[in-house]
């Protein structure tokens, strides 16, 4: 796994300061005071992730571009509300920026189509380029560009976990089944807005460490926290929080060996992806492919 994925050293600069987040904060954003619940809020979070995903896929985009309109899409939810802009139309902006930042563009005609097919729920729309339908698409992803534009301030600089997962895969000496299978909880988790809260460092670790529980009986060495320079217990609760959310959307069956935080926060209870009895479980499986950052 190596390319186009840009590497990071865990901090962030003053400009990225804006971007992070305290669990507070997430219960006091627009879509909130608009009158959502906190959990209907993460739900619909995770509705446009789901939705970028689906598009992306059937337009063969690289994951570095689903990464990256995720992001956004997270970042513009701190600035706006969801009643005032709806999860689907802010997701397909979102992705059609994050084709052009990370120069993976396709045919405007083609990823309206597939934009509307995924919203639709249907896969035979197709829009003649002169019908109104099609007009109604595109006016609205370009009027949205640049409300998102302006929302995210033009900062298209973004450092994602798969970058910190590759240093940590060479300074921990990590089988490559393990790095493999941490890189698809990262690509699972898109829908979390763990980029609000927590350094890419920290997220890549605690999908590293979520996922060795997942390959095998044993603990992970014991050296691994030296190495990183990371809370235990802050890693051990952010992979308890992926645990729960991955059962509660993928139906992952529960390792042997599970992480647990050794508080749990009201954040952590009250998620609407918490479950205290396990999902049936189903078999877990690696990505065949990867792209990465330059």
């Amino acid at each position: 796994m190596n390319g186009r994925w840009v590497a990071v050293d865990g901090t962030a600069s003053m400009v990225d300061q804006q971007w992070y987040f305290t669990k507070d904060e997430l219960l006091d954003t627009p879509s909130i005071h608009a009158g959502y619940t906190y959990q209907a809020e993460q739900i619909d979070r995770t509705k446009g992730c789901l939705y970028i995903l689906a598009v992306a896929a059937k337009l063969n985009l690289p994951q570095l571009v689903i990464a990256t309109a995720c992001t956004f899409f997270h970042r513009f939810y701190m600035r706006h509300s969801m009643k005032s802009f709806p999860v689907y139309d802010i997701a397909a902006t979102c992705l059609l920026v994050a084709t052009k930042v990370e120069e993976c563009t396709r045919r405007l005609k083609d990823f309206l189509n597939v934009c509307a097919q995924k919203a639709q729920k249907n896969d035979s729309v197709q829009f003649e380029e002169n019908s109104k339908d099609f007009w109604k698409w595109k006016n609205t992803v370009l009027a949205n560009e640049t409300v998102l534009l302006e929302a995210i301030c033009f900062d298209f600089s973004i450092d994602h976990p798969q970058a910190a997962l590759l240093e940590l895969a060479s300074e921990l000496d990590v089988p490559e089944e393990c790095v493999r299978r941490a890189w698809m909880l990262l690509y699972q988790a898109l829908g979390m807005p763990l980029c609000l809260i927590y350094h890419p460092r920290v997220v890549a670790t605690a999908a590293l460490l979520l996922a060795w529980h997942f390959s095998y009986e044993n603990q992970p060495p014991t050296d691994w926290w030296a190495t990183t320079g990371l809370d235990p217990a802050e890693i051990n609760e952010l992979a308890a929080d992926m645990l729960d959310y991955f059962q509660e959307h993928y139906h992952i069956r529960k390792p042997s060996s599970t992480p647990t935080p050794t508080t749990k926060s009201p954040y952590y209870a009250n998620s609407p992806h918490y479950t205290s009895s396990s999902q049936s479980p189903s078999p877990y499986s690696n990505p065949s492919s990867s792209q990465h950052r330059r």
